[in-house]
């Protein structure tokens, strides 16, 4: 019966909709339905309906749901909510990109209309998420959780979080799933959709079942499409190791010292595998395990030694379980080892019959071992040993042997022999017993007591003592105390010690002991020895009485001298001077000498102040002194010393002034007055008084006057007075303006002061003003200029100067003005004035006049009135008279055209000009046209611009020749508005008609009625004709370049130069060709073509004349070039090094200031290819003075042999340059010089004369450069090197005779002293500066230029250098 009802039911619902359907009705054909999606996926819930008529449209929320409206993209929701489908019947909702706030009811709604019913139809949207990764507590994916073995219980935990729905949550052991002892429980989340899910695995671990077994928890919910999360981790059941064993020794197993034990320790098993250590005796010794096969292992290997014996090994094994209870096992070493050593000890010495012990110990040794004795002279003895535990491991035997020596004996030899037995090793001693004897009494030689001896003198006392057994112990005594700086000079058996006294005052009556002592003596045997020293004061003490000195007051000064042996004499010094006191007597003093006392008495002045007294004792018989002094100390009153009683300051400048006083006590007081007024801190602003320093800062000249400074201390007061004078810079405190009619004198006045008021202070100027014209003067401080007949052109700006000397000089304007009636510039274009209409117009008005003068503009008799609407007037001053008036007139209208007045005024008159204002026109011409420049082929205008008709104008010249047929030719200007222009291309010297004319936008004005001629030049040079050119800043230096030059001149130029090339390459080949023709030949003929004439001195400009009377006659020359010449010198000089004077040590090295080698080409080397050498004049010449060039000096003469013979040593000085040379030089800082030949300086004295002056000081300085010889002043040859760059040629020697050359070339006839060098005959060329200029050996040479292009390299500068071009 139900179902037939069901049927019935569905039949019924069927049959409505079909009904409905017939009839038309809307209604759903497909409703919404559930729906699931995951998080982030689209969801498409579907809605389609038949029949609608109604508005359709979708609403969130089951309850009171929030309706979405009716367009098909639905706003909000960020766009991801739309309406998809067919638009007539599907009306589907699509959410793009889902999260949870879309996990809701939604429906879908049909509204009602033409009698439909609304429809409705809802769906569920489910949002799934994924949960989070799954998380056991405490571990990380893949770790290893713990557990010992005695822990019952160990859980872990799973969460997966934030998943919709929870997270299932499984339990897996090594991939099979668990299921027991599993608790799983899901917690909501606040406020949110998603669930956490939990769950708890306990487990109970067992070793090994559960040891290293992996447990994963999974995690998996609908939202994870790829398949469930998964977290792993491996369980450790921790587990304790087996307990070690040792192998590799025995219990009780005996080794020897140095044998290696190899002791092996291992356990087994445990989670972790174990960790091993060894232990000696408690102490750690090794922890270098090894892990392998589930066991662990730790070796050690040992090499017994004697500490081992009875050493316990123990092996420990333990992992993280048992780390507080470990493992262990150990084994006791048993080593045998024999004794190192057997040492006697007691004593081995013993008087006859007495009976010594011996005592014979062994080191440790296992087992013990046996002791005996054996005597080697004596067989008889009592023998005790015994034994003991060693410390170290092992033991130790004692024994013990009584000996008694007989008379008969000298000494006895006893072995102790000690065995190891198990070892079978054996160890000894021997110990020899000697009988003592004692030695003799000792001697001492080396000082015979009661001979004196210096204090400071060395005395050697030896002592000896002989025989004994054993040899006796000697010491030396002074007095008690025992000297211990002793020499031991024993030999064998003989004792023999010696003390060296360096003898000192306390030695005096001192007793030096020997002492002589060995074992066989009860005390020791002495000798004696007592010095006597004569000695010399140690010291003086001066004291002065009273304490204080004063001034004017008598002093008593006592001085006593310590002791001494003899007594010492007492004498007093003062400022170099010897003063005698008197004796008050001798006393004892320490050491056995005596105290000697001696007073000075004098009156003391401030001068003694800080002066010193000295007392010198001295001890007559050693002719020893010692002295000192006492630096007085005397009260005085002020002094006012070295003081300036007048101080001249600049105003503005700064300076401390010392005003102290001396005195002393130097704490007194400073007063300063001006006139009777004390000057207190802050009266004067720029001084700053304290203890007796002013400071002045910043000076003025109101500061200048007299002042008193004042000191005063406990013995007095005193004053100074003193001038401050301040010099200022002159100031112009009065100049007035002046004005007078013209034709009239005036007189310009202009007051000055100032410190110091000098003449001349005052001077005068102006610009473009002709100052002849005026009369300027100065007296008492007023400086007048007085000009006469003045004009208008004289108004003006005239300038007083004022200066002193000081400072800077300062000045002051006076204007002059000359008064005339104005004068309006009435040229053509300034009566004319065009604008276009609607435009700016403006007319221009220019004039002089003095004084100031107005301007006034009318039209019509009507005054115009500047308002900046319609009239703007413009006025300036261009100059002190001109005048410049501009009226403006803006919007021109036709009105605004007519005649316009311009009316100039002043107290002396007026003026007026008619301008005509009209609309544009075309220009006017130019005017006064001139000629300004002209060349060969161009010629330049200037012209002065006409009427410009309003516009801008531009120019155009015209031009033809004067002569001849043919027509103008026409040229514009550029620029277009330049007044100057230049026209070129012409033809040479040639005359023009030349004019000028303009335009603007309106029209051509007609050419210029002036006509001008020029003519160009003929020689293509630039002739300026003062009555045709004018100069002018317009026109350009370009204008003016060498493109104006000729043809001609450039080629006449060149043919000069090309000649002069040509010239000078001939000569030069001649020369070439000549001087390698000589060298071939060997000759040496002469010759008066020499290339001297060409360079050399001639008989107007020769160094020397024939003979001291015969100033102009002619000189002869060898025909040699220099090169020749020098070369005959070094050939020469080469062979006499060679023969007379090798250089071959330092000693033959003469250097000024340093010792030096032939390497560093300081000393002459014979072979050297620059070598140099001086000429001097020939003997007669006894005035002329001479070059130390050879090319400026005549030749040497034949009589002077060469200078080779050693003299005196020479002292170099720091400062010397040094040469090698074959001459010697002699020392001039010794007292008895002789002064060889080659030498020049006049502080050398002649041989054999006996110098006892004062030494030479060079340059001034005492210790300096000592003169240098010729020969070390002709260092460099006056021809530059072959390999040279600059190859300038020097000045030729000039010879004074044509007979040829002898064999051996001269030497210098003489030395020169101070008398015989005359005054200097040429003196420096303008501009020239040297070194020598004060040296009175030192003249210029005005024919010696030098080689102007040669520099020395940094190192290599040589003094000698500053000489060139100087006559010595």
């Amino acid at each position: 019966m139900e179902l037939r009802g069901e049927i019935i039911g569905r039949l019924l619902v069927f049959g409505i909709i079909f009904i409905l359907r017939a009839s038309g009705l809307q209604e759903f054909i497909e409703r919404p339905q559930d729906l699931s999606v995951v998080k982030g996926q689209t969801a498409v819930l579907k809605c389609a309906v038949t029949n609608r008529v109604g508005m359709i449209q979708w609403g969130k929320g089951e309850i009171n749901p929030i309706m979405l409206g009716f367009d098909r993209q639905i706003p909000g929701y960020n766009g991801r909510y739309s309406i998809i489908g067919n638009d007539q019947k599907e009306f589907n909702l699509q959410i793009l990109n889902t999260n949870l706030d879309d996990d809701d009811v939604f429906q879908c709604q049909v509204g009602p209309a033409d009698n439909n019913p609304g429809l409705r139809a809802s769906a569920k949207l489910t949002v799934l998420v994924p949960p989070n990764f799954p998380d056991i507590v405490d571990y990380s994916n893949g770790s290893v959780v713990e557990v010992a073995y005695t822990e019952p219980v160990k859980k872990l935990v799973c969460i997966s979080t934030a998943g919709r729905p929870a997270a299932t949550i499984k339990w897996f052991r090594n991939s099979q799933e668990v299921t027991e002892n599993v608790e799983y429980v899901t917690t909501k989340i606040a406020n949110d959709k998603r669930e956490d899910a939990r769950s708890i695995l306990t487990l109970n671990p067992t070793y090994p079942d559960d040891n290293n077994v992996q447990y994963t928890c999974q995690a998996h919910n609908n939202a994870l499409i790829n398949g469930p999360y998964r977290v792993t981790v491996i369980l450790s059941v921790l587990y304790p190791p087996s307990p070690p064993k040792i192998t590799g020794y025995k219990t009780d197993q005996v080794i020897r010292v140095n044998d290696t034990v190899q002791l092996m320790c291992t356990s087994e098993g445990g989670n972790p595998l174990a960790q091993i250590a060894w232990f000696r005796n408690n102490a750690q010794v090794d922890f270098s395990y090894s892990q392998r096969d589930n066991k662990a292992e730790n070796e050690l290997i040992i090499t017994a030694e004697r500490s081992d014996n009875d050493a316990e090994y123990r092996c420990e094994a333990w992992n993280s379980v048992n780390f507080e209870q470990p493992l262990m096992v150990t084994r006791k070493l048993v080593v045998y080892f024999a004794p190192k050593t057997a040492t006697i000890t007691g004593t081995r010495e013993a008087k006859a019959g007495e009976t010594l012990t011996l005592t014979c110990t062994t080191s440790n040794s296992n087992p013990e071992a046996i002791i005996e004795w054996i005597p080697r002279k004596e067989t008889g003895a009592n023998i005790r040993s015994r034994t003991e535990v060693s410390p170290n491991g092992g033991y130790i035997t004692i024994s013990e042997i009584d000996i008694t020596l007989s008379n008969t004996q000298t000494s006895a030899i006893y072995t102790c022999s000690a065995e190891n037995r198990q070892l079978g090793i054996t160890v000894a001693d021997t110990a020899t017993v000697g009988v003592l004897y004692p030695p003799e009494a000792p001697v001492i030689t080396g000082y015979i007591e009661g001979e004196s001896i210096r204090a400071g003198d060395l005395v050697k006392l030896r002592c000896t003592a002989m025989r004994g057994n054993p040899p006796a112990t000697l010491k030396w005594f002074k007095g008690d105390q025992e000297v211990t700086e002793v020499n031991d000079l024993s030999a064998g058996n003989i004792p023999n010690l010696e003390v060296a006294i360096v003898t000192k005052a306390d030695d005096n009556g001192a007793i030096y002991r020997c002492e002589a002592s060995n074992k066989a003596t009860d005390s020791p045997l002495v000798a004696l020895r007592k010095l006597t020293v004569h000695f010399p004061p140690a010291k003086v003490n001066i004291s002065s009485d009273p304490v204080v000195a004063r001034a004017g007051h008598r002093l008593r000064l006592t001085c006593t001298s310590a002791s001494s042996n003899p007594a010492a004499e007492i004498t007093w010094m003062h400022d170099n001077h010897k003063l005698t006191g008197t004796n008050i007597g001798m006393t004892s003093g320490v050491n056995g000498g005596k105290i000697s006392k001696n007073q000075l008495e004098i009156i003391p002045t401030s001068a003694d102040h800080n002066s010193a007294y000295g007392c010198r004792a001295t001890n007559l018989v050693l002719q020893e002194t010692i002295h000192d002094a006492i630096t007085l100390n005397v009260l005085f009153k002020p002094e006012f010393r070295d003081k300036d009683d007048t101080v001249q300051i600049t105003a503005g400048e700064s300076r401390i002034l010392n005003l102290t006083a001396t005195a002393n006590p130097v704490n007194g007081t400073y007063v300063l007055k001006r006139g009777e007024t004390v000057i207190k801190a802050g009266d004067v602003i720029s001084f700053s008084f304290e203890e007796g320093a002013l400071t002045i800062s910043a000076v003025s000249k109101e500061d200048s006057g007299t002042y008193t400074v004042t000191c005063t201390n406990v013995m007095g007061s005193t004053s100074f007075d003193f001038t401050l004078d301040v010099l200022y810079p002159a100031e112009i405190y009065e100049s007035n303006p002046v004005t007078a009619d013209a034709g009239t004198s005036v007189e310009l006045k202009c007051l000055v002061r100032g410190n110091p008021m000098v003449p001349d202070m005052v001077t005068w100027k102006r610009d473009g003003f002709d100052m002849t014209r005026a009369l300027p003067s100065y007296a008492e401080g007023v400086g007048t200029l007085i000009i006469e007949n003045v004009e208008k052109t004289d108004s003006g700006t005239f300038t007083c100067l004022a200066h002193n000397g000081i400072g800077e000089s300062t000045q002051q304007t006076i204007e002059l003005t000359v008064k005339f009636v104005p004068v309006i510039d009435k040229a053509p274009k300034y009566s004319k004035a065009a604008s276009e209409m609607g435009k700016v117009g403006k007319l221009e008005c220019y004039a002089q006049g003095a004084p100031t003068v107005s301007f006034k503009w009318q039209k019509d008799g009507v005054d115009i009135v500047s308002d900046d609407v319609k009239y703007v007037i413009r006025e300036k001053v261009t100059e002190e008279i001109n005048y410049e008036n501009i009226l403006s007139i803006k919007n021109v209208v036709k009105s605004d055209y007519g005649i316009y007045q311009c009316i100039v005024t002043n107290e002396k008159g007026e003026d007026r000009l008619a301008v005509n204002f009209a609309d544009t026109t075309k220009p006017d011409p130019p005017d006064s046209i001139e000629i300004v420049n002209f060349t060969h082929n161009s010629v330049t205008l200037k012209w002065n611009a006409g009427f410009s008709g309003g516009l801008v104008q531009h120019y155009r010249v015209r031009y033809k020749m004067a002569q001849g047929s043919q027509g103008y030719t026409q040229v514009d200007v550029q620029p277009k508005t330049s007044t100057v222009f230049t026209v070129r291309g012409l033809a040479l010297g040639t005359e023009y008609e030349m004019s000028v004319m303009a335009y603007n936008d309106i029209g051509d004005s007609d050419y210029s009625v002036e006509v001008v001629v020029a003519k160009t030049s003929n020689l293509g040079i630039v002739c300026h004709r003062l009555e045709d050119l004018k100069p002018t800043s317009d026109v350009k230096k370009e204008e003016e370049k060498a493109e104006d030059m000729p043809v001609i001149i450039i080629l006449v130029v060149c043919v000069v130069g090309i000649f002069l090339l040509a010239l000078n390459i001939g000569l030069i080949l001649f020369f070439v060709r000549r001087r390698k023709k000589r060298m071939e030949n060997g000759s040496d003929t002469t010759s008066h073509t020499n290339t001297i004439e060409l360079y050399g001195p001639n008989k107007e400009t020769q160094l020397y004349p024939m003979t001291p009377s015969d100033e102009s006659r002619s000189y002869g020359t060898y025909d040699k070039n220099d090169d020749d010449f020098s070369d005959d010198y070094k050939s020469y000089e080469q062979q006499q090094q060679q023969r007379q004077h090798k250089c071959v040590s330092m000693d033959d090295c003469l250097c000024l200031g340093k010792t030096t080698t032939w390497k560093d080409n300081c000393c002459f080397d014979p072979g050297d290819e620059d070598l140099k050498r001086v000429f001097l004049p020939p003997p007669e010449y006894g005035g002329v003075t001479y070059s130390h060039n050879k090319l400026d000096s005549p030749t040497f003469d034949h009589r002077h042999p060469l200078h080779t013979e050693p003299k005196h040593a020479y002292t170099p000085s720091d400062t010397d340059s040094c040469r090698k040379s074959p001459w010697t030089y002699e020392d001039p800082y010794t007292s008895k010089v002789y002064r060889g030949k080659g030498t020049f300086d006049t502080d050398y004295p002649d041989r054999g004369k006996d110098y006892s002056g004062p030494q030479y000081e060079p340059n001034g300085h005492a210790g300096g450069t000592r003169p240098k010889s010729i020969t070390e002043l002709s260092e460099r040859s006056s021809r530059p090197s072959s390999r040279g760059v600059n190859k300038t040629p020097p000045p030729p020697p000039v010879r004074s005779s044509s007979k040829g050359a002898a064999d051996i070339p001269p030497l210098p006839a003489r030395n020169y002293e101070s008398q015989d060098i005359p005054q200097p005959r040429y003196v420096p060329p303008p501009g020239s500066s040297t070194s020598f200029g004060n040296n009175i050996n030192v003249i210029n040479n005005p024919h010696y230029n030098g080689p102007s292009g040669r520099t020395p390299s940094p190192g290599q500068t040589d003094p000698t250098d500053d000489m060139r071009g100087y006559l010595v």
